[in-house]
């Protein structure tokens, strides 16, 4: 996976991400948030689903057009599994978002 996540504005805009374990039976959330704490500004929060039933560990992030209208240039996102009730660190560290804009209307 690369380093930075590239979110086109005003666009519906999926990222596929494949964790390589069984997440079936877990929650998994995603924000993107202005700085690398999770209390800093948040800018907007992924939709979570499994690509087929979660067995695979591949999800399908999506931030829908609607709420891409966003002002900011960059910021960072990481993942959060709830596994039996734990919250489980998924990435070694936050992945900055870079927020680009489009030419067509």
């Amino acid at each position: 996976m690369s380093n930075k996540i590239i979110i086109h504005k005003n666009r519906t805009n999926k990222v596929v991400i494949d964790l390589g374990i069984d997440v079936s039976a877990d929650t998994i959330t995603s924000e993107i948030r202005a700085e690398q704490d999770h209390t800093s500004q948040l800018i907007a929060t992924f939709v979570v689903a499994f690509e087929s039933d979660g067995t695979d560990g591949r999800l399908v992030l999506t931030l829908d057009n609607s709420v891409t209208g966003i002002t900011v240039d960059s910021g960072y996102m990481d993942l959060k599994r709830v596994s039996a009730g734990e919250p489980l660190p998924v990435l070694d560290k936050p992945l900055e978002v870079r927020f680009q804009g489009t030419v067509t209307a």
